[in-house]
């Protein structure tokens, strides 16, 4: 996924924006990784919780012309397992999310400000109670050494 995402970034203005519910176990995956990169990596970071439609306006002023958007999506895969997903594909694959109506909402965006979004898609292992799954925990640590190999703060 790496090679694959410095190809799509490049000479890109990113954005990424969290997804999920973290009083609901896996579901809240995307907010948790957003906590974690805050301050730690050189694009915007938006923690838009379990209500991602609040957060357009932030993604409409940003400048951004490439939305990295992280949600859990039931993909009927191992849990842990992620992948890259076209968010405007979602509606025809199948895929469970809260993320697919995010892609509606995205069309309020006029043209000129509309980002282009790709979903990094995490299976869910368990959606109850507040806690990661061990499988979660795994592919949010490594969704974490991902973004930093990609946008890692400078040093100063």
């Amino acid at each position: 996924m790496l090679a694959e995402l410095q190809k799509r970034i490049a000479g890109k203005n990113v954005l990424m924006l969290g997804v999920g519910n973290r009083a609901r176990g896996d579901d809240g995956i995307g907010s948790y990784l957003a906590r974690r990169l805050q301050k730690k990596i050189d694009i915007p970071v938006i923690d838009a919780g379990e209500m991602p439609e609040k957060s357009l306006a932030l993604i409409e002023s940003s400048g951004a012309d490439l939305i990295l958007i992280v949600d859990a999506a039931d993909m009927g895969v191992t849990p842990g397992e992620f992948s890259l997903l076209e968010l405007d594909n979602l509606k025809n694959m199948g895929i469970s999310t809260h993320t697919a109506n995010l892609s509606l909402l995205f069309n309020i965006m006029p043209k000129q400000k509309r980002p282009h979004g790709l979903l990094i898609a995490v299976q869910p292992g368990s959606t109850s109670g507040n806690q990661l799954s061990s499988e979660a925990r795994n592919a949010l640590d490594g969704l974490e050494q991902l973004f930093l190999q990609l946008f890692r703060k400078e040093q100063k």
